[in-house]
């Protein structure tokens, strides 16, 4: 991407203007607000030190997948501090709220970028891929806002770790899809149970489609009139609790049965995860070239050669 700069090689002239005494706590409440002003949006060359930040931490072979989310973006925030070419000073927080938004919209703009590529227009140049995704993601957009972080798309859309987390964030997607799709079958199945109680009752007569209360019940009986109508209208209010009661267990159980499927596909998903990241370390543990290195560095890399092929063998 050509950044375009421009010199300014004129000088600027302050006008002189009549002193106004104003408080100085409005002079300083002006201050502050251009503080806030300059310190509130992050430029393209921020966006390009926090991409690079995010990759370098992801791809340290012997602390990648094996840190916390703190420990992570910490490293990442020093990352930032050290490279960074701007004066501005950010938090480890708004750093990583920022990647936050640069992951969803990158994201989304990959999404029409396949999306255009798999047309396969003849003739179409890169630049013309790039444009026609851009008009995409500005239709699908529900504020129709344009994509502005192509210079962070430039600097992810080939890496290994940024391909990975497209895939993790497309199943997460999937798995909220299917827990929405999976509600809405049980409301449907207890509004057809609804109606087929319904139709079973419709045909009763209109004194027993609704027995009397407890209370009512309980009162006739003391007064010993209609003893045996009474106790039957109590066993049926009963027998229809127990039956309620079963129905609501059933669903619990199916409710906790859902739950626990997803929990086992999330954790398959992070089993077969951690592994290809363990094996990817493992090959570039093994694979690194020893004649640059130190002695120290060459024994330490010794050693942990031999401990990957003892755990291996061992497997």
């Amino acid at each position: 991407m050509v950044v375009w700069r421009t010199t300014s090689t004129f000088r600027s002239h302050k006008a002189v203007l009549p002193k106004v005494n104003k408080p100085m706590w409005k002079c300083s409440q002006v201050a502050t607000q251009r503080d806030r002003r300059g310190q509130k949006n992050f430029d393209w060359k921020e966006d390009k030190v926090i991409c690079s930040g995010w990759l370098n931490v992801s791809k340290d072979p012997i602390n990648g997948a094996n840190q916390s989310r703190s420990t992570f973006w910490s490293r990442v925030h020093a990352f930032f501090e050290e490279h960074k070419q701007t004066a501005a000073v950010r938090t480890e927080s708004s750093i990583m709220h920022r990647w936050l938004t640069i992951q969803s919209q990158v994201n989304k703009y990959c999404c029409c970028y396949d999306k255009i590529e798999r047309r396969n227009q003849s003739g179409q140049t890169i630049q013309d891929k790039i444009s026609e995704a851009s008009k995409l993601y500005q239709e699908l957009d529900n504020d129709n806002k344009s994509f502005t972080l192509i210079h962070c798309w430039n600097i992810l859309k080939e890496e290994d770790k940024w391909k990975t987390k497209r895939i993790e964030l497309a199943e997460m997607e999937k798995l909220s899809n299917k827990k929405k799709q999976k509600s809405r079958p049980r409301d449907t199945e207890g509004t057809n149970n609804d109606e087929d109680a319904a139709k079973e009752v419709a045909p009763e007569t209109e004194a027993s489609k609704r027995p009397p209360g407890v209370k009512k019940a309980k009162e006739a009986l003391r007064r010993g009139n209609g003893g045996d109508a009474c106790m039957e209208a109590l066993d049926k209010m009963w027998s229809k609790k127990e039956a309620l009661d079963k129905e609501k267990e059933k669903a619990k159980e199916e409710r906790f049965l859902v739950a626990l499927e997803i929990e086992k596909r999330r954790v398959s998903i992070d089993e077969k995860k951690a592994e290809a990241e363990l094996i990817k370390e493992e090959k570039e543990i093994m694979s690194i070239d020893m004649t640059s290195l130190t002695p120290l560095q060459r024994q330490y890399y010794e050693t942990m050669q031999q401990k990957i092929v003892a755990r291996r063998l061992a497997n």
